[in-house]
């Protein structure tokens, strides 16, 4: 089979979505490593895993944002810094970056064409053809290679230790929190899922990795763990799972903390404290005696839950100094004041003629004028990707205390497989009206995964009858109607949120 355009390439990926399930039940892990068929793939393309350095992220909720922002930090530092991320927002390019870019088009149908005689190959063997997923991050892992990053940034997709991105032996490995999520798949207690995570720390494999190194050989046996987990219960795996693989262990709230110091829509001001860096200023909440460092900073990203992010990123670069990787504070201050990180509490304008397709906006001078009149506020749209109730209960907390005074018209819309019922506890008791949509992208594993919204309606109208809610399954009619209500003034906002893909495909119209 020859691939000839980029329409082409997708189309032909997409033919994987939901052909493998993920699985890691205890009966199918007695018989079957579910890194086996992933562990194949990479062989064949000739491990390409082993021959360029690498941070793991994992995570429930900000493991995406920490990746990004780790990689902005090493690229403004001045690293050849490849970045994997899923899912993508709007175009699945994104899913492979080096500096920030994406593949482009060409490259990308280019690699999808190579990858057809390896996927052929794999047919015949006995754990069959590769997942989407894996397909994509065999593909992203080839790519760093063939351009000679220095070091690769890479989020992990689902799970941890069964994830085909836990083929990696990374220099550092980040978890940000846990919490429910793909219980399905997971697991349904936070202790189960925690285990699953966890296991992205592991003794180092480097034969084969090369990276700059200014330490002795001893040092190489020891793998660095970031840790932004709260829970008492899942801070004893962590430290357990550590302990089996000789890794050091670096924890949020204990060897580095965060102070937030002002929140705005122009984004945040915070204090990072370090227990290491070497100054003598103390901050009585970490452990007693420490020398810390206390560094003031600004970051374009809004939102508290961003700076826990921003705090795991610093603190994983910083780390990378015992493997040679220099990063200094001039770096990550500017790397934060430039970080844009889209769909996550994007603050952003629009006219209600742009999205309905009004012969109002006829040329781009006027376009230009419609996108930026900063002074209009019925042209403001709040769009987060929160998809679970850790992640809605951080954006909602955010969202009040930015916008305490306007009217707020939710435009919502859900995976199937997300715990709804408890995202919608959360927003009926911000939004002033409700219109819920479906989305119509292809996720990882399903080809329709977006939850059936007159559905979602009935679950809120059980919530709080009296709400003020719309069912409309086309999500640009969805976003019309959310321009165009009856109420709608300077004081009111809509807020797009529920899924990412949901946000991904407003963005599209954006």
């Amino acid at each position: 089979m020859q691939i000839k355009s980029y329409e082409e390439a997708v189309k032909y990926l997409e033919g994987f979505i939901g052909k493998i399930r993920f699985r890691i039940d205890p009966e199918f892990l007695k018989h079957h490593d579910p890194l086996e068929r992933m562990k194949i793939l990479l062989s064949l393309l000739g491990n390409p895993q082993n021959k360029f350095s690498s941070i793991l992220i994992g995570g429930t909720s900000g493991k995406g944002s920490t990746a990004y922002l780790i990689s902005h930090i090493l690229t403004t530092a001045g690293y050849k810094t490849g970045l994997t991320l899923s899912p993508h927002l709007q175009k699945i390019n994104e899913r492979i970056q080096i500096n920030g870019k994406s593949i482009s088009d060409g490259e990308f149908t280019k690699m999808v064409s190579s990858m057809v005689q390896i996927i052929e190959l794999m047919k015949k063997k006995p754990v069959g053809v590769p997942s989407y997923f894996e397909i994509i991050i065999a593909m992203a892992f080839l790519y760093f290679v063939q351009n000679k990053v220095d070091i690769a940034v890479v989020e992990v997709g689902m799970g941890g230790e069964f994830d085909a991105t836990n083929t990696l032996s990374p220099l550092v490995a980040v978890l940000t929190n846990v919490s429910l999520d793909h219980t399905s798949v997971l697991g349904g207690t936070v202790q189960k899922i925690a285990k699953t995570k966890a296991g992205i720390i592991k003794k180092y494999q480097i034969s084969n990795i090369k990276y700059q190194i200014n330490t002795n050989k001893e040092n190489l046996k020891k793998p660095i763990v970031i840790s932004g987990v709260r829970q008492p219960s899942v801070i004893k795996i962590v430290e357990e799972r550590c302990k089996e693989a000789g890794a050091e262990l670096f924890r949020l709230g204990k060897d580095f903390d965060y102070k937030v110091l002002k929140e705005s829509i122009n984004g945040t001001v915070f204090e990072f404290l370090s227990c290491h860096r070497g100054h003598a200023s103390c901050h009585p909440e970490l452990v007693s005696g420490s020398k810390r460092c206390r560094n003031k900073f600004g970051m374009t990203l809004i939102g508290k839950y961003q700076v826990k992010n921003a705090s795991l990123a610093i603190e994983a670069v910083l780390q990378l100094e015992k493997f040679g990787f220099k990063v200094e504070e001039v770096h990550i201050r500017k790397a934060l004041k430039t970080a844009f990180f889209p769909g996550r509490f994007e603050v952003t304008r629009c006219h209600p003629e742009f999205i309905s397709g009004s012969s109002y906006v006829q040329s781009s001078e006027m376009l230009n004028q419609v996108q930026h009149d900063n002074n209009n506020k019925k042209k403001m749209l709040v769009l987060d990707g929160a998809h679970n109730p850790t992640k809605m209960k951080a954006f909602l907390t955010t969202l009040k205390k930015l916008f305490p005074k306007e009217r707020k018209v939710f435009v919502v819309g859900f995976k199937f497989d997300k715990d709804i019922k408890k995202m919608l506890k959360q927003i009926v008791q911000v939004a002033d009206s409700i219109i819920v949509t479906e989305f119509r992208v292809k996720t990882d594993l399903n080809t329709n995964a977006s939850a059936d919204a007159l559905n979602i309606k009935n679950q809120i109208l059980k919530i709080k009858n009296d709400k003020r809610v719309i069912v409309e399954k086309d999500s640009k009619k969805a976003l019309d109607n959310a321009l165009a209500i009856e109420q709608f003034s300077n004081s009111t906002i809509i807020v797009v949120t529920g899924s990412l893909y949901l946000v991904g495909e407003v963005r599209n119209m954006l």
